[in-house]
């Protein structure tokens, strides 16, 4: 999902970065009426614990592997404003830290790893939680990484002669990958549920 420099042309990156700098301030605006400071700790835990996850590849065909994204994790938990932030950090640390994703090409980075998933999941999640939760947080997470993989998608279609074909690969490619991070997402936030950790965000409260 880390996308390089010079994949993306100027007239697609440049706007993207506008719109994710743009987004990320609103968030860290609505952010602030989340955070207590007694909540700050588990926000830290928590972005940390995906950082680690994204580090962890796993097989999904031959000589093709993935990571977890955890935008749905940290969106669910946290609600949208404060899981933007944090996915927003972790792929600035990884781009700066680790070259793990162009400097260029960071908006676009942000907005297909933090804003889209994380908005997603966020909708996703509050449309199906009234009905049964382990499968509304299952839908929400594999539709983020659904939808941030056909963003991707997209970004480098307007930028490169690529067609259905690679489309279509990045689509049946991230479908094995959400399924993945559906069953991590359901089992970490039943985890956290049952040690009372999430106490101090109600998981489905509004966002601020």
């Amino acid at each position: 999902m880390h996308l390089p420099d010079k994949l993306l042309s100027p007239e697609v990156w440049i706007p993207l970065a506008g719109v994710s700098a743009a987004t990320v301030g609103i968030c860290a605006h609505r952010a602030k009426a989340r955070l207590a400071d007694r909540s700050i700790p588990l926000v830290g835990v928590m972005g940390a614990f995906v950082f680690v996850l994204q580090m962890i590849n796993f097989p999904i065909a031959a000589g093709v592997s993935d990571h977890i994204i955890g935008a749905a994790l940290l969106a669910i938990i946290f609600g949208p404003s404060i899981a933007v932030l944090g996915m927003s950090a972790i792929v600035v640390i990884q781009a700066l830290l680790f070259g793990d994703g162009g400097i260029t090409a960071l908006g676009a980075n942000v907005c297909d790893m933090a804003v889209i998933p994380v908005f997603a999941a966020w909708a996703v999640y509050g449309a199906l939680r009234r009905f049964q939760h382990e499968a509304a947080v299952a839908i929400a997470t594999f539709a983020a990484v659904a939808l941030g993989a056909a963003a991707v998608s997209a970004w480098v279609m307007l930028s490169q002669p690529y067609g259905a074909r690679f489309f279509a690969t990045m689509m049946l490619m991230h479908a094995v990958s959400g399924g993945v991070e559906a069953f991590v997402t359901v089992a970490v936030i039943g985890a956290l549920k049952r040690s009372g950790l999430v106490r101090t965000f109600a998981l489905g409260m509004p966002d601020a």
